[in-house]
């Protein structure tokens, strides 16, 4: 066959779900055929508790959202631009024959910046992006971590104007309150506080942004290189999600995940395959004037994306962790390197403006090629950064940045830099 269509359950199988935490662990194979590239997805069911001790546990309480503006009980979300992104703290992915190639850390600020150079609002709506929990609101970043009650649940109508409990409607629905409501058929309970056995978890379904879904060329032949694995970090909860209800208390837990692929028939070649990567470095940040320093393991790198986040807001529970914030009273970026000719290079940035389009255009080297300067601003974010215009090896040298400052509480408020380079693997 021309084609085939794969899914693997991890090797780690955990029958009751993973939680916080949890690696999750996926085995990629298939013998005399080729993995067509940018075709890897993660499927799985989403259990979101607003009270959570451990799996299977009476006393769990599921995520709420009342539909009458009263009982709006369980103020708890997602950053509603990465969607089910969310859950993920890091991925790492390694070959049989080359061992690991890429090992993405800080994964969800990852996605918000690349979802805020590409993505429009109308981009929001397309099935791809609702299938991952995206949308163009933030209140609907809420509204994706209910249970779906059935269609006929939803009609049921003057039995429950307001479903509540674990059996409510979807996106803040309210019920059918007509004159002649049709009846639930026999075991829907919508009742307030009811069982809601008959409701169902979400499903998503993710294209994880690992290398072998950001690449060009052959595909991967697997009688050439073995096999693939990857291992899949989930996100401690207070970060995973945001609002005024997220505390100690919060818990998810991940069900029945699976990876799917696509396979194609080995031609007995392994020609090129181009991928694009990242490494993110993290640094503090208390002072006007800040140095920053990094040898970045990464051989090709063509540029660097820097966002800022409050250094308490990054660890708040209420707050948002990925947000792209502005940097306070910026004045000035200094970027120092050696090109490959050896010559030391500064580049200095005053213009504000010039600092968001330099980030954009590291961005478009690295193969998002829909990036824009107005997306970015729509977005209500800020990212600064700089194109190489060449292929470093930052490997055998150091990279610095000089940001220059005129807050003056910076030593009170620091502020976290998050540096994500970007670059080239190459198999």
């Amino acid at each position: 066959m021309s084609i085939l269509y794969h899914h693997v359950l991890p090797e780690n199988n955990a029958p009751n779900g993973f939680v916080e935490n949890n690696q999750i662990s996926f085995l990629l194979n298939g013998e005399g055929r080729k993995l067509e590239k940018n075709s890897i997805r993660l499927d799985f069911e989403l259990e979101a508790y607003q009270n959570f001790s451990t799996i299977g546990a009476a006393t769990n309480v599921r995520v709420q959202l009342g539909n009458d503006g009263v009982n709006d009980s369980s103020k708890i979300g997602i950053n509603n631009k990465i969607g089910l992104h969310s859950v993920i703290a890091d991925i790492a992915t390694s070959t049989q024959s080359a061992g690991l190639l890429e090992s993405l850390v800080d994964y969800p600020r990852m996605v918000n910046v690349l979802a805020s150079g590409q993505m429009s609002e109308e981009s929001y709506y397309d099935q791809r992006a609702q299938a991952e929990g995206r949308n163009s609101t933030k209140d609907a970043g809420r509204y994706v971590l209910q249970m779906v009650a059935p269609n006929a649940v939803l009609r049921a109508g003057a039995a429950q104007a307001n479903v509540q409990g674990d059996a409510y409607a979807p996106f803040g629905q309210t019920t059918d309150t007509s004159t002649n409501p049709e009846t639930a058929p026999a075991g829907y309970d919508i009742t307030p506080g009811g069982s809601g056995n008959k409701c169902s978890n979400p499903t998503f379904s993710l294209k994880v942004l690992n290398c072998f879904n950001r690449c060009s060329g052959d595909g991967y032949s697997f009688a050439k290189n073995g096999y693939i694995r990857m291992e899949i970090t989930l996100q401690r909860t207070i970060q995973a999600f945001e609002g005024v209800d997220n505390n100690g208390n919060c818990g998810y837990v991940i069900k029945n995940p699976r990876l799917r692929y696509i396979t194609t028939p080995d031609d007995g070649k392994q020609g090129p395959i181009m991928m694009n990567t990242a490494i993110t470095l993290k640094e503090s940040v208390n002072s006007q004037q800040a140095n920053i320093n990094a040898r970045v393991p990464l051989q090709r790198c063509s540029g660097v994306v820097m966002s800022y986040i409050n250094q308490a807001r990054e660890v708040d529970a209420v707050a948002d962790s990925t947000a792209l914030e502005q940097f306070p009273q910026l004045d000035r970026i200094e970027y120092l390197f050696q090109d490959n000719n050896m010559n030391y290079q500064t580049y200095p940035v005053e213009d504000k403006d010039s600092m968001i389009k330099l980030g954009v255009s590291a961005l478009m080297e690295n193969g998002l090629h829909q990036c824009d300067f107005n997306r970015i601003k729509a977005n209500d974010g800020v990212i600064h950064g700089l194109n190489f215009q060449q292929f470093l090896d930052l490997t055998r040298q150091k990279f610095s940045v000089q940001l220059n400052s005129s807050a003056t509480n910076l030593g009170a408020s620091p502020v976290n830099v998050h540096l994500m380079f970007l670059g080239l693997l190459q198999m």
